[in-house]
């Protein structure tokens, strides 16, 4: 007998939701088998466990459901998302610390970290655009020459987003700021639409590969130039805890460094994005490298 809870339309609804958490291959290979086997003995606590491992199937999805530009393909959408957020992560404290003037005396390892974060920063920055530029350019050309207008749309996001973002934010400062700058409210409601703005970008070419599926030497180097941007982006994130540290220890007064949750929670962010960023270039760089010959 059918679980009631899964009997209801609701429920079932519930769990089609759930299984579109997962990654495309994923449910092509096991979506029906799921969905039927909630339907004949699942209930509330099946359905949640399945939203549970929705993430490890995207950072650690099984080997067989990809081929290998499948594999650099998922990784990158993947990737260009969390190194989006810790990019932005990233800006938010140099907007913090370094944009305001601040160098603690007595503490040269915080300067030192301002110095390998902007270079790291920087490094990450043009490995991900130089990188990734041929197979933007690759799949922009075959989606102007098929007339896919919505890939096009897709493609120009990283574009179109940030314009959009940097327009608003001019308007917004000349209306709102003052002679010390937006105030705190208003910096947070900007950090959070520059959010938004960073992932709309990244997700677009994302959605565009998993649309047009490419292959061959760009979609390579897009891989390989994701797993330095990536490398170059932990070595950031590491300048940032450090720095964040060193503030919360040795200059409280400067900001909002004299009360811990605040950094607390920013740190946090920062290494759950360098996590999924590490082991989402790490799966696609792999899949970049010549496959070993057997002899």
């Amino acid at each position: 007998m059918s679980n009631p809870d899964m009997s209801n339309p609701g429920a079932t609804r519930l769990a089609r939701m759930v299984l579109a958490l997962y990654p495309p291959s994923w449910r092509a290979r096991y979506g029906d088998e799921v969905h039927a086997l909630l339907q004949e003995s699942g209930g509330r606590r099946d359905v949640a466990s399945l939203a549970w491992r929705a993430l490890p199937a995207w950072i650690w999805p099984p080997a067989h459901l990809h081929d290998r530009p499948a594999r650099m393909r998922a990784s990158l959408s993947t990737g260009l998302l969390a190194w989006s957020l810790l990019t932005g992560l990233g800006l938010v404290f140099a907007q913090l610390t370094q944009f305001q003037g601040f160098h603690p005396a007595g503490h040269p390892i915080i300067n030192v970290s301002y110095l390998v974060f902007d270079a790291a920063l920087a490094l990450s920055i043009a490995a991900a655009g130089l990188g990734g530029l041929p197979l933007w350019l690759l799949m922009l050309r075959r989606a102007c020459r098929e007339h896919r207008r919505r890939d096009v749309a897709y493609l120009l996001l990283p574009i179109g987003a940030p314009a959009a973002f940097v327009a608003g934010l001019s308007v917004t400062v000349r209306l709102v700021g003052g002679a010390d700058g937006v105030s705190p409210w208003w910096f947070l409601i900007i950090t959070l639409v520059g959010f938004a703005a960073a992932s709309a970008a990244a997700a677009g070419p994302g959605l565009a590969m998993r649309r047009l599926q490419p292959r061959g030497p760009a979609l390579r180097l897009a891989a390989t130039a994701g797993g330095v941007a990536a490398a170059a982006s932990v070595v950031a994130a590491a300048a940032i805890i450090v720095a964040v540290t060193g503030l919360c220890l040795w200059a409280r007064g400067f900001a909002g460094y004299h009360h811990a949750t605040i950094p607390g929670v920013y740190l946090a962010l920062v290494v759950a994005a360098a996590a999924v960023t590490a082991v989402s270039a790490a799966r696609g760089t792999r899949a970049a490298l010549p496959e070993p010959e057997h002899g």
